[in-house]
């Protein structure tokens, strides 16, 4: 059985209570070790003990991938550095974790940083991970897709506009994140409404499809490890991320240090995001090998994984439709956060 729950607005209120109680919340949060996921390092003929370690919390998820990827390959080694995984957190225990210094960095969508940002967490975006690949992709690495039942009759976003008129539309999502960015994004461009959209919250991709197929939610937006899932479900693909019309900056995700962190360790960082952009180089060149490095860690077939920054820049023009979507719904105030107070570009040769 899937477990559903309603989303409840993510408030700013919220966000500072968090970071002023980073530094104590659970002593043991994102302690919990088992290490670098994979042995990859002494398979480079590197010292281990020379490493520097890196403490992120444990992914078992599709945003795993580069990550896995650079310590499977020896990416992390190569430079330096070892990855150390310090156990799985709910939602709410990430950023702490990295405040308290119990987890060196972490990875999430504009949106979800700008909150962060105006709470008063002391963090910033120091590379991309994730983005909307272009059109001459195969568009099955697009960042999200969207469902219906095919008993619905509906088989594109207009379609939407008269079905269940005068009632909600349920979708799977969270606020702030990119379910409910592109989707209310999708929503204005068609004219669908997002008030008539009602979102509420799943633990999986997974059980977001089974809550579409028994008739408990309208629709279901899903990541590429997914689709052929959803496809074998038989049910109804009625468009994806790109038709928001954003480009790059639909699936644009981003990891974030603190700034402490930043100014202690610039070297790490550097190390680091050269070792991620030579990962995500290589996924997007082996995305079989690299769906498979995911699904073998994270125990779940993955049958496709997402499309990564091939660059390390960090262009300020993808990260403000999202901090503008905040200002939109009343999240944020014009001018509360600026970009430059989420993101730094002094990695992006590294």
């Amino acid at each position: 059985m899937s477990v559903k729950r309603k989303v409840k607005p993510l408030t700013i209120g919220i966000v500072a209570v968090v970071v002023l109680v980073a530094i104590g919340v659970g002593a043991n949060i994102g302690k919990t070790k088992v290490g670098s996921p994979t042995q990859a390092t002494s398979s480079k003929g590197t010292d281990t003990k020379k490493l520097i370690e890196i403490k992120t919390n444990t992914r078992k998820n599709c945003t795993s991938t580069p990550i896995l990827v650079a310590d499977k390959n020896g990416y992390f080694a190569e430079q330096g550095l070892k990855l150390v995984f310090t156990g799985e957190l709910k939602s709410p225990e990430i950023l702490p974790s990295v405040l308290n210094g119990n987890n060196d960095f972490a990875d999430t969508h504009p949106n979800a940083l700008a909150t962060y940002v105006a709470g008063g967490a002391t963090v910033k975006g120091v590379a991309r991970s994730i983005i909307e690949p272009p059109a001459s992709v195969d568009p099955k690495f697009r960042h999200m897709r969207w469902f219906v039942k095919k008993s619905t009759g509906i088989k594109t976003w207009s379609d939407l506009i008269n079905y269940k008129k005068g009632k909600k539309l349920v979708i799977n999502g969270l606020a702030p994140n990119c379910t409910t960015f592109i989707s209310s994004t999708i929503a204005d461009k068609y004219k669908i409404g997002r008030d008539r959209i009602q979102f509420v919250n799943f633990d999986t991709d997974q059980a977001a499809l089974q809550a579409v197929e028994q008739g408990n939610i309208d629709i279901a937006v899903v990541h590429p490890p997914f689709y052929k899932l959803a496809a074998d479900s038989g049910l109804q693909l009625i468009g994806d991320s790109s038709d928001a019309g954003l480009g790059e900056a639909a699936g644009v995700y981003l990891y974030y240090f603190t700034d402490a962190f930043i100014k202690d360790h610039p070297d790490t960082i550097k190390k680091f995001v050269k070792a991620i952009n030579i990962a995500q180089n290589w996924s997007n060149q082996h995305p079989a090998e690299a769906a498979k490095i995911t699904g073998d860690y994270i125990g779940v077939p993955a049958d496709g994984s997402h499309y990564y920054s091939t660059t390390t820049a960090i262009p300020e023009n993808q990260i403000a439709p999202w901090v503008d979507d905040l200002v939109k719904t009343g999240k944020l105030k014009k001018g509360q956060v600026k970009i430059t107070d989420m993101i730094t570009h002094e990695f992006e040769k590294s």
